[in-house]
């Protein structure tokens, strides 16, 4: 039986999230462990794939950083960007500036970063219409 790496507070925690919404993004606790809990994060947006990454931040590193961890509130972090969640409901055709949206993130592990993919499938519900 070798080979498993259970994590016991899996289920405690929850299947990460990311919620997008008029106001930015929010992280549950799932999601920011998957990224190890870090103080600061780094948001890079790949437009053609309608991707957003985040990933702890480098020192060093000439990216903007963003305050995570220390801004932890009911098991989430917020992080407020209403002007690119406005580009971004418009160039995805999702509306999330109504109702916040659920997407279930990817985990890139080689890179250490949380992928979140800005479509209807990644969505946790689908947008009924």
């Amino acid at each position: 039986m070798n080979g498993f790496c259970f994590d016991f507070s899996f289920i405690k925690s929850g299947t990460p999230i990311v919620t997008l919404s008029a106001v930015g993004m929010a992280f549950n606790a799932g999601s920011r462990s998957l990224l190890g809990n870090p103080p600061q994060v780094e948001i890079g947006f790949d437009e053609k794939a309608l991707a957003i990454a985040v990933r702890p931040h480098a020192d060093g590193s000439p990216s903007p950083e963003y305050e995570f961890e220390g801004r932890a509130k009911d098991g989430w972090v917020r992080i407020s960007m209403r002007d690119f969640m406005r580009f971004l409901s418009q160039r995805s055709g999702i509306d999330f500036l109504e109702k916040a949206v659920q997407f279930i993130p990817e985990y890139d592990a080689s890179n250490n970063m949380l992928v979140i993919i800005v479509d209807e499938e990644h969505a946790k519900v689908k947008n009924r219409t």
